[in-house]
């Protein structure tokens, strides 16, 4: 379904994030851990919309957090920021060779 929507154009901006469940009954879960392979989902986004704004998106609480903003603590979001880097590195790296 993602790539269709990508194909098609209709993707301006990317939350970057991945839930366990379904539409009424889910967990956000972390950015590597849930059942999408965001590797694959990186990889489209450069095919389709390499200029497309992306963040990582409600992430979950790390120890020592402050939950006060949940979803959007900082060592969450440094995790996911590190993972999504990674990921769309290795994306241009396996694009270039």
């Amino acid at each position: 379904m993602a790539e269709s929507f990508l194909a098609d154009g209709k993707v301006h901006f990317v939350h970057f994030r991945d839930v366990e469940g379904d539409k009424t009954d889910f967990t956000e879960t972390f950015h590597d851990n849930g059942p999408t392979d965001m590797a694959r989902m990186v990889s489209l986004y450069e095919r389709y919309v390499g200029h497309a704004p992306i963040r990582p998106d409600h992430v979950p609480t790390l120890a020592g957090d402050d939950n006060s903003k949940f979803g959007y603590t900082m060592r969450g979001r440094l995790f996911a920021m590190g993972y999504l880097k990674g990921l769309i590195d290795g994306t241009k790296a396996s694009i270039a060779n």
